[in-house]
């Protein structure tokens, strides 16, 4: 879970990207933000147009929508069956 802190001063790097301020040391003087942190975040905004986090590592399921809907098959037939 992002931190109420964080979520702050993304918003607020994005409102001075919008604002066409698109400078890293420019934001960071108006906003005392580590400079790190604001050119993270307009590296995402050039990409994605976003500040969101993605949420996902890339790695793919084990579990497949196939073998999904198995188990779910198979536990709705027997639900005396655990998870190990």
């Amino acid at each position: 879970m992002v931190s109420a802190r964080l979520e702050a001063q993304k918003q607020t790097i994005r409102h001075y990207w919008l604002n066409a301020i698109k400078l890293a040391k420019e934001i960071q003087k108006k906003t005392s933000i580590p400079l790190y942190s604001i050119e993270r975040n307009l590296k995402k905004l050039r990409e994605t147009g976003d500040v969101n986090h993605q949420c996902n590592n890339g790695r793919k399921s084990k579990v497949t929508q196939d073998i999904s809907q198995a188990i779910g098959q198979h536990v709705h037939k027997n639900t005396a069956v655990s998870t190990c």
